[in-house]
């Protein structure tokens, strides 16, 4: 009974804190949102402005900073015999306005020798650089047509992570949900293993007990009395809950068969649920009971010597790349001097 409410308790605490975390990764994710948002409609700085069918850039004036622009240029042209629409982003950065005219110097490249994408983001670069030749003008117009004839059309492109952002969120968020449990489960798995690992001991103690005269309860209290004398078993599970049966018997005068029916229901451990129906059995019906627990107990340590061996060739496996990795630096080790001489 202690153990059911000590694992619902650990349940809640585990449930509050995957709560925690999940309303916390909602908190971050929201002031990530509002970040976004507001980078994505406050870091274009130039305004662009539509007359008579054209576009222009407008210029920062002297006393401001250099303003940028992000935009999509797109550009269909044909290649390799077919259509084909190009896609481009380029980073405008337009230079303060200024009475001076400043040339600009752009360098050339043979553009005979480039692909037909190349030769456009070529043109595009250029394109580019050439917007601060002439910083007299106020108003910088997009070019609509490259020096070839192909039409450019434009594209604000806005720095918006909001769909990464989301999904991020709600891909950590249903981690969160599905892993809260995960610590209770390592804990039953390796409560199991103890059950497992113990029982078949358990089971042979028991066994002895009996043919030497004594009957269940007290064939019980004494294998669980002298598991005490042995310090390893005192931290293990199945030996713990065995004292608490053996304690609540002492205290509250309960019954053996039925708290252990209780544990083994609890564990939901095969093997376990077979000595606790052997017990009961014998308890109601009067079988034979120390005949069925050595046959219980052969197949117990056949299992216990089935999983050794299985967790053995494990073992076996997980040291191959190891000593893969181990050969080969003898090997080289053993052969550098040979090649170092010649």
């Amino acid at each position: 009974m202690k153990e059911q409410k000590r694992k619902s308790l650990d349940m809640h605490v585990l449930n509050k804190k995957a709560r925690k975390r999940i309303l916390l990764i909602a908190v971050i994710g929201g002031l990530l949102l509002m970040i976004d948002f507001v980078l994505a409609f406050s870091n274009h700085d130039v305004k662009l402005v539509e007359q008579n069918g054209k576009l222009y850039m407008m210029r920062p004036e002297e006393t401001e900073q250099t303003g940028h622009l992000s935009l999509y240029a797109s550009v269909t042209a044909e290649e390799d015999g077919r259509r084909k629409e190009i896609k481009q982003s380029m980073e405008i950065a337009l230079e303060p306005y200024e009475n001076e005219v400043q040339a600009a110097q752009q360098q050339k490249v043979d553009a005979a020798e480039m692909t037909e994408s190349e030769r456009i983001a070529y043109e595009l670069r250029n394109m580019a650089g050439s917007f601060n030749s002439d910083r007299t003008l106020r108003a910088v117009e997009l070019p609509m047509t490259l020096n070839s004839g192909e039409k450019i059309s434009w594209e604000i492109r806005r720095h918006n992570n909001a769909v990464v952002i989301l999904m991020v969120m709600l891909l950590l968020m249903a981690a969160v949900y599905k892993t809260r449990l995960k610590p209770l489960e390592k804990q039953r798995q390796k409560e199991q293993t103890s059950i497992v690992r113990q029982l078949p001991e358990f089971v042979n103690r028991l066994v002895l007990l009996l043919n030497a005269g004594l009957v269940l309860n007290s064939a019980f209290e004494k294998s669980v009395e002298e598991s005490r004398t042995f310090g390893s078993n005192q931290a293990d599970y199945f030996y713990r809950r065995m004292q608490g049966i053996y304690e609540s018997m002492q205290d509250t005068n309960s019954v053996m068969h039925l708290e252990f029916r209780r544990f083994a229901k609890e564990s939901g451990t095969r093997e376990l649920m077979r000595i606790s129906n052997i017990i009961s059995d014998n308890i109601s019906k009067g079988v034979e009971l120390t005949e069925k627990l050595e046959r219980e107990s052969e197949i117990l340590w056949l299992n216990r010597k089935k999983n050794c061996e299985e967790k053995g060739r494990m073992a076996e496996t997980a040291l191959t790349l190891p000593l893969v990795i181990f050969l080969m630096v003898l090997v080289v080790i053993s052969v550098s001097p040979a090649l170092l001489e010649l």
